[in-house]
């Protein structure tokens, strides 16, 4: 079968918003669409907007309301009557959308003649290979996550522990959320905004996206993942580091070495040419020869390594590629999390979490930073 060479048509909202800004550079508070037509981009925006988008994204052709429906009679000027017309302005008979275009606008193309086919490939694969721009994006990201790590450890060494074990700032109670909190104003800092950060205390930590709550305990695992988005850039950070304030349990200790171990183990595979799904196996296969096997139900009662071992980052926080258990191999260029983790229902969880670049001859570490466990 022919491959189809329809324009592709995105819609700047959604899940579509950040392929719309890595090919132009835009971001609106307000929905907009772009259509690529070869190798030509045209950009749908308000009139509001237009000035802007000249300027970040010159190369595109520019369409607003006023110019789209300047001989049309009155009616309908939203998204999908703009993509209508600028299918018509163009021409077009038949456009490419992807699984998350709004169904809405499809409808509207339809309705007025415009044939949507779905497009199954990415718009942009390319993506997946950073620039050195994006690169330093990324890194400069990561290194406001390790500075928000650093001030939360620093504060969960400080406390004082008070006699049933809970721990103390200030003489009053230090919790998951006043953690949030310091983790929060110390991005904001760094131009960096947080978005559902994590601080799992015990048992809150054995599920891996449980954000956590209330006062932090001494002798117990506490999970603290920050994943900030730079605020010019749009691109993310991404860290996991397990703390304990005093002394660990044995059992805890011995988790922590396999975590350790595991990501270790990981990380010496990474290169380009490694098939993710390869790295994934063998940390499974290490975290069950040192007696850990997982357990996937029932919900809530998941038991050991659960999850992917890591994910692609960039203009989103999950984005290809993966670690994970599917096909694809790795690239010089590719930016991806390595965390893997163990967890215990009823007792917690340890996790560890880094951002490396894969580089021609491995991977570099975007921003280190310590791993200790006992604080």
């Amino acid at each position: 079968m022919k491959k189809s060479t329809a324009p592709r048509i995105l819609a700047a909202t959604g899940l579509e918003e950040n392929d719309v800004r890595y090919a132009t550079g835009l971001a609106a508070a307000d929905p907009f669409l772009l259509l690529v037509h070869g190798a030509r981009l045209h950009l749908a925006v308000s009139a509001l907007e237009a000035a802007r988008a000249r300027r970040t994204c010159p190369a595109a052709v520019l369409h607003t309301p006023a110019e789209l429906f300047a001989h049309a009679p009155p009616g309908p000027r939203g998204l999908g009557a703009q993509a209508l017309a600028l299918a018509r302005r163009l021409g077009l008979r038949t456009v490419r959308a992807g699984p998350y275009f709004p169904l809405g606008i499809a409808r509207a193309l339809e309705r007025g003649g415009v044939r949507v086919r779905l497009a199954e490939q990415p718009a942009f694969p390319r993506r997946a290979v950073k620039t050195a721009r994006e690169i330093a994006c990324l890194a400069k990201a990561q290194r406001a996550a390790v500075a928000a790590m650093r001030a939360a450890i620093q504060a969960i060494r400080a406390a004082k522990i008070s006699a049933p074990g809970r721990l103390l700032r200030g003489g009053k109670l230090l919790t998951s959320e006043i953690l949030k909190d310091l983790i929060e104003q110390t991005l904001r800092a760094h131009g960096c905004s947080a978005v559902d950060t994590i601080v799992a205390v015990g048992p809150q930590g054995a599920r891996p996206h449980d954000a956590g709550h209330g006062p932090l305990r001494a002798g117990v695992p506490i999970v603290i993942d920050i994943f900030p988005r730079d605020k010019d850039t749009g691109y993310w950070g991404d860290i996991t580091r397990t703390v304990v304030r005093g002394r660990a349990p044995a059992r805890i200790r011995r988790l922590y070495r396999a975590v350790l171990g595991a990501q270790r183990l990981a990380l010496a595979m990474i290169r380009p040419g490694v098939a993710g799904r390869s790295v994934q196996a063998a940390v499974e296969t290490y975290f069950r020869d040192a007696g850990y096997e997982t357990r996937w139900t029932p919900p809530g009662r998941e038991r050991g390594f659960i999850h992917s071992l890591g994910h692609g980052i960039g203009l989103d926080v999950h984005e290809s590629p993966g670690l994970r258990r599917e096909p694809g191999r790795l690239r010089a260029g590719n930016v991806v999390t390595v965390e893997p983790g163990l967890y215990l229902p009823g007792v917690g969880g340890v996790r560890l979490e880094d951002v490396v670049a894969v580089t021609p001859a491995g991977y570099k570490i975007l921003a280190s930073f310590p791993k200790t466990l006992e604080v």
